[in-house]
């Protein structure tokens, strides 16, 4: 097996690389989602299993080669896994710290996926992430890949909550700016005033205008799902919301079309909003909810208060955004 892309060459490894992996596998940083470096035991084990995986399936994480130098810089490639009943195959991503922030994952990665959805004839492909390793989420989001799942994941005695990230050979959901798809506006506005609008004494005129307002590059903006072509959900970027202004800015009106629920929406409509804040330049992220506390949590939203909303008793929550981690 062998992928060249414009600056690397994925292939099998051999025991000529074990200098090499044991420079992946056994430093502290970029073993951070293991839960620490491997020792040289384990470094045997992940090459053997690699070995094996190459035999009987084809595919495995493969060495990635400088073509430069000639070094081996990572590792990226296809294996098995079970994060829930059904078996699925993940891409996997692993690279020398010299070597982060460079496009290499990405790059290495892309590659990896095209050849899975050629060669394999894979369907669909999933990544397995710590939910705190942002810059693999970047990696996964720029490969099309939408964040569907929250799990933990119990690992060498610790707790380590995860996310699924996964995409499909021919993906029909696409998270785009209601900027973008402007035609949208009114689906966008008639689900809100239905949803909340008719429950405040709105009104649907008032609700297509917010909207349109909110289909810009800048706060207030809004997110539209859409899937096989037609509008499934939405998100916003509000500047306030349940008529608190000083602080902000606020994720709201987060609605999923009822006959696009169950296929994970939600998730990547969220993800998204907080990658747009993040790109704002926004410290922190607030959301008021009356019953969805336990989704929002899954994204690190912290409880701040309780109190009375129209619709009921209510939550404040508040999310920092501040990169704490580099780490890809």
């Amino acid at each position: 097996m062998r992928i060249e892309t414009g600056r690397l060459l994925l292939r099998e490894m051999t025991r000529d690389d074990l200098p090499g992996l044991r420079i992946l596998l056994q430093d502290e940083e970029v073993m951070y989602a293991y839960n620490g470096a491997f020792q040289d035991d384990e470094v045997i084990s992940w090459f053997d299993k690699m070995q094996t995986s190459y035999r009987q399936n084809g595919y495995g994480l493969w060495a990635v080669i400088l073509k430069e130098t000639g070094r081996m810089i990572g590792q990226c490639g296809i294996t098995d896994q079970t994060p829930f009943e059904k078996p699925v195959l993940e891409i996997g991503y692993l690279f020398q710290k010299e070597y982060w922030h460079r496009g290499y994952a990405t790059e290495a990665a892309a590659a990896v996926r095209d050849y899975a959805f050629s060669s394999l004839q894979a369907d669909e492909l999933f990544s397995i992430i710590r939910c705190t390793n942002l810059p693999s989420r970047a990696v996964a989001k720029r490969l099309g890949m939408f964040c569907t799942k929250y799990f933990v994941k119990h690992y060498r005695g610790v707790n380590m909550p995860h996310f699924l990230y996964r995409v499909r050979k021919d993906e029909k959901l696409e998270i785009a700016l209601l900027a973008d798809r402007p035609e949208f506006i009114p689906a966008c506005a008639s689900w809100a005033f239905g949803q909340w609008g008719s429950q405040a004494e709105g009104s649907l005129n008032a609700s297509l205008e917010k909207f349109t307002g909110s289909a810009g590059h800048e706060i207030p903006l809004s997110l539209i799902a859409v899937h096989d072509f037609k509008p499934a959900g939405m998100v916003s970027l509000w500047k306030s919301d349940h008529g608190i202004s000083d602080i902000g800015p606020w994720l709201a009106s987060l609605y999923v079309h009822p006959f696009h629920r169950g296929k994970d929406i939600s998730m990547a409509l969220i993800d998204r909003l907080i990658d747009e804040a993040m790109r704002l330049g926004c410290k922190e992220l607030f959301l008021v909810t009356e019953d969805a506390e336990p989704l929002y949590r899954k994204f690190d939203f912290e409880a701040v208060r309780t109190f009375a909303s129209p619709y009921g008793e209510a939550v404040l929550m508040r999310k920092s955004l501040e990169r704490k981690l580099t780490r890809s």
